[in-house]
């Protein structure tokens, strides 16, 4: 990652962790769960070798409006490369709240063989005004605010990373990416502030993910350029396609 306040913070989380990969997987601790999963599966007569992907979180996912006409959202580059069912819960704009309300009673678990979730950019978007309002604040006031702002967000990504770990146990977390901010008249003014942010709730979801052993899929290392990005935080054409191939090959592994 690339970032200021955090170049101390990535040094000691290299010495203590190693280098960052694209997946991380806790999936040794979840193959008697998996097997489990697709013996009840196989008992009620469907078939293992057909996957249905139920996909969950906000515009990462459901970015089809941001796309140049003729162009593939990330849904429709999933079906494009697979013969597997994508069930498109993901809603431009959502928060993790929404997740909660509106989308987790809709993954159909007799039918999911898998489920992704991407949430929780809006949820830091929305404390974007608070960023701007305070610019002139010292990194270690930005970090000690941020902590209080991401406490609910923290409570809620883990309420629903743990409804979806008890139906599945085959659950992809996402990471939230940086961005492209650089130059951007609206965002460049807090682009340090709203790294910290993102970097902090990252540590969220690979806790989170250790917790209730998930795979986490590190997207700051998935859009690393600006041709990645639609805008500055939507992805394009071809950051979607990158995305999705890295779906598709972790289904395609714990298949």
């Amino acid at each position: 990652m690339k970032r200021f306040f955090n170049f101390q913070k990535m040094k000691q989380r290299k010495e203590k962790h190693g280098d960052r990969k694209t997946i991380t997987s806790n999936r040794s601790s979840t193959d008697s769960k998996r097997r489990a999963c697709y013996a009840t599966r196989e008992r009620k007569g469907k078939s293992i070798n057909m996957s249905y992907v139920s996909l969950l979180g906000d515009s990462i996912i459901d970015n089809k409006v941001y796309v140049h006409p003729g162009e593939l959202s990330v849904k429709e580059h999933l079906e494009d490369q697979s013969g597997y069912v994508f069930n498109q819960l993901a809603v431009d704009g959502h928060t993790t709240s929404d997740v909660i309300e509106h989308q987790l009673d809709k993954v159909n678990n007799k039918l999911t063989t898998h489920n992704v979730l991407s949430i929780g950019g809006n949820d830091l978007l929305g404390h974007l005004g608070f960023l701007k309002n305070n610019i002139e604040l010292t990194a270690i006031e930005i970090l000690e605010q941020a902590v209080v702002l991401l406490a609910p967000i923290k409570n809620r990504y883990r309420t629903i990373v743990k409804n979806l770990s008890q139906q599945n146990p085959n659950l992809l977390l996402c990471t939230v990416y940086e961005g492209n901010l650089v130059g951007d008249s609206f965002y460049s003014d807090v682009a340090f502030a709203s790294k910290a942010m993102v970097s902090m709730f990252n540590d969220i979801v690979f806790n989170t993910a250790s917790t209730f052993n998930t795979d986490v899929l590190e997207l700051r290392n998935i859009f690393t350029s600006p041709e990645d990005y639609a805008n500055p935080i939507e992805p394009s054409h071809l950051g979607g396609k990158k995305f999705s191939k890295e779906i598709l090959q972790w289904v395609n592994n714990g298949r």
